[in-house]
């Protein structure tokens, strides 16, 4: 089964991030709220940058590098307003503090960023084409290659159906060769299946590290 594409797995995480945040917000808890706000606004940016043309892997490993590479995909581009994406580092700041610092958020800053959080998730979307829709449409009509799949050749497939139809004298030096062609083909196709599993392990293990790395840093500052 195929893993579905990262900047739709991302655009996911910011909806749901967005609406906790909500939730949050509702409940009292407006702490919980800018921080779940800022990650909605990270994980959209991610998928925004990986629209933009940044591969998976050069995706940036902390959230500074996010802000910075959004800057200079989304806004110096022109394609996103430079007050809208200036909130990007703004909330980051006040998550910092709603996550690690003795002080609380007051409601009043909380509903704003709030809302400027859902503005800056919608907007990204849009300018984008990220929403969630359009992008399991493409996942969905995606016809993937045949690396992507375990299966037997076309070629291989017609030779079965014309042999049970005419059934025709196969040497044994030429039945080895065909199955060690296939052992061979499948091999390769199982090796490059673990490794986009490596890749999507790995990812989720960078994420952690780069969180503690983050805020390493931002104390150190």
């Amino acid at each position: 089964m195929r893993m579905a594409p990262f900047a739709l797995t991302l655009v996911r995480k910011s909806k749901r991030a967005l609406k906790v945040a909500g939730l949050a917000l509702n409940a009292g808890d407006n702490d919980s709220a800018v921080s779940r706000s800022y990650y909605a606004m990270f994980d959209i940016a991610r998928a925004a940058l990986l629209r933009a043309g940044v591969a998976e892997d050069k995706l940036p490993r902390t959230h500074n590098g996010v802000v910075e590479a959004f800057r200079n995909h989304a806004v110096q581009s022109g394609r996103i307003d430079r007050e809208l994406g200036a909130e990007l580092s703004r909330i980051e700041s006040l998550r910092i503090k709603a996550d690690y610092t003795g002080a609380e958020i007051e409601l009043k800053e909380a509903r704003e960023v709030v809302r400027k959080a859902e503005l800056f998730v919608q907007t990204v979307e849009r300018v984008f084409s990220l929403d969630e829709l359009s992008l399991a449409a493409e996942y969905k009509n995606h016809n993937p290659s045949h690396d992507d799949k375990v299966s037997e050749p076309t070629v291989a497939t017609s030779k079965i159906e014309r042999n049970d139809a005419h059934p025709q004298p196969t040497s044994p030096e030429e039945t080895r060769r065909q199955a060690r062609e296939n052992w061979l083909r499948l091999r390769q196709q199982g090796i490059e299946g673990r490794k986009s599993v490596d890749r999507d392990r790995d990812a989720g293990r960078a994420a952690e590290q780069d969180q503690s790395h983050s805020l390493d840093s931002e104390f150190d500052e």
